[in-house]
């Protein structure tokens, strides 16, 4: 789903490497890759990590570190399970290049053309979006648009169908094509558009057109394809600075080794050819999922110690320069579990960290070891991430000490509980039920199970949902609306944290009751 979600890093200094001095790039020892992982472990709260690199087209590292998970401590092994998130985007644009090759499609066709009703807020915009519109986040949506459509849970993953048919309900918050922001949702519309042309799901395609050529024996792009699930990491959370596990968010997204995901790194440093040496993807779609289309902001973190200065989205890859070699990656987050898959192609290497808990631990491996590559003084990024972790346990300290603190009222509401009770119906969302039990008021989202919790008074109207799953980190604000007839009509949603994942876009629902 969505990529690495936490900030304010601010004022970060340069950390100490934890190597010793190396007089000229040079690729770190297995000794010294086994120091780093232990040490993202250790100080990022990290149960398992699987870690690969790839140079010169051979698997020269390839290792599971830490445990699947902190209840049975079964070792992570090049064997275990990870769900990818995100970077499943890149086996979707990786699909869609082999339709290209086959003449079955072009990267600029309209998406009218294979799905009829796909329809956005804007009539001129449904008119002429892309199919490279679908892969590049430049829609005009806001960031996470729609995401509650299939977030937290599996159980809330709407079909299809359901996710086009809200589109039309998503307003824009930019012009189209002006601006980077990402969308998850148009990724579903794409995969969409490889059913109408295959007549298959884009899952089934994917297995069938990559994952078998490459050999990525142990890899699914659907949960229900697992052959072994005592082989899966466990995904985690923090909840109070302590390490829980979590749910699974089980839905049509890559999951595989760090066995299978090297070979899928070996796919694009060879250009697009299989072990046999016969091209899987054209070297002419390769490049074209490697060119940047929508430019981005460049980082704070990479500007500082990547001497970055261009970011932009290619078709399902980020691509950025890197101390002035060219970048390429992608990252992935969903409950309790991150992923990140990095190259750098002029050097042709690659690194690969599949991790089991919510944290940078992924993304600070493969910019370490990646310029270990090219730089004779390279960044520890896990040190600039424990760093960085700190400085934010401080910063909310102080935001604790100095912030009007979210107390519970000691009156009631100024309407009786059975007033604010009812169902709730959003446009693009759907229904959320408010009902009482006893003396408590409660909320349930109808899709999926996990966003279910009670509503405590704060004042007035306003209440905070508080989710009986604590891992999820996303207690929200409930205002309710009253019309001139003093009747609740309504209510509306804010996070109550900045740092909650940007997939809680609660902020964009409108709830108007339809039924008591």
């Amino acid at each position: 789903m969505n990529y690495i979600k936490k900030s304010v890093y601010t004022g970060i200094v340069l950390s100490q490497l934890i190597f010793s001095p190396l007089c000229l790039s040079a690729q770190l020892t297995p000794k010294q890759i086994d120091a780093l992982v232990e040490k993202a472990t250790n100080e990022l709260n990290v149960p398992g990590i699987a870690l690969a690199v790839v140079k010169s087209g051979e698997v020269v590292h390839a290792k599971g570190y830490g445990v699947q998970s902190i209840e049975n401590n079964t070792p992570v092994n090049t064997g275990t399970l990870f769900q990818v998130a995100s970077i499943s985007k890149s086996f979707v644009t990786a699909a869609l290049a082999l339709l290209v090759d086959e003449n079955k499609l072009s990267w600029d066709d309209k998406v009218i053309d294979y799905l009829p009703h796909f329809q956005m807020y804007d009539p001129w915009v449904t008119r002429e979006f892309t199919i490279r519109d679908l892969l590049t986040h430049r829609s005009g949506l806001p960031l996470g648009a729609g995401d509650l459509l299939q977030w937290p849970d599996a159980q809330a993953h709407a079909t299809p169908d359901e996710i086009i048919s809200a589109l039309k309900y998503l307003k824009p918050t930019s012009s189209f094509r002006s601006e980077y922001s990402y969308v998850n949702l148009m990724y579903i519309v794409a995969e969409e558009v490889i059913r109408a042309i295959t007549k298959m799901p884009w899952d089934e395609y994917v297995e069938k057109a990559l994952l078998t050529p490459l050999q990525m024996t142990n890899c699914v792009a659907s949960p229900t394809r697992i052959k072994i699930p005592s082989k899966r990491a466990i995904p985690h959370m923090e909840v109070d600075g302590e390490l829980k596990t979590t749910f699974f968010k089980d839905d049509t997204q890559i999951n595989c080794d760090i066995a299978g995901m090297a070979k899928w790194a070996q796919l694009f440093l060879s250009k697009g050819k299989l072990p046999d040496g016969q091209n899987l993807l054209s070297e002419k779609q390769h490049a074209e999922l490697w060119k940047p289309v929508t430019l981005k902001k460049v980082s704070y973190i990479d500007q500082k110690y990547a001497q970055t200065h261009f970011q932009a989205y290619g078709l399902g890859w980020n691509l950025m320069d890197f101390h002035g070699h060219l970048h390429v990656s992608h990252g992935g987050a969903v409950q309790g579990m991150t992923s990140h898959i990095a190259f750098l192609p002029e050097k042709d290497v690659a690194v690969i960290a599949l991790t089991n808990q919510w944290s940078r631990a992924a993304q600070g491996l493969t910019a370490t070891i990646l310029e270990h590559y090219i730089e004779a003084q390279p960044t520890n990024y896990i040190d600039v991430y424990i760093e960085g972790n700190k400085r934010y346990e401080a910063y909310k300290k102080q935001q604790k000490k100095t912030a009007k603190p979210l107390q519970l009222s000691t009156t009631k509401p100024p309407m009786a509980l059975v007033q604010y009770a009812g169902t709730y119906k959003d446009d693009w969302y759907g229904t959320v039920d408010v009902t009482v039990t006893g003396s408590e008021l409660n909320i349930k989202f109808s899709r999926g199970n996990a966003l279910t919790g009670e509503l405590d008074h704060l004042e007035g109207n306003r209440f905070v949902a508080k989710w009986h799953d604590r891992t999820l980190n996303a207690d929200a604000f409930v205002n309710f609306d009253v019309d001139f007839d003093g009747k609740v009509s309504g209510f509306k949603m804010k996070a109550v944290s900045s740092s909650t994942d940007f997939s809680y876009n609660f902020h964009d629902l409108n709830l108007k009751k339809v039924s008591k």
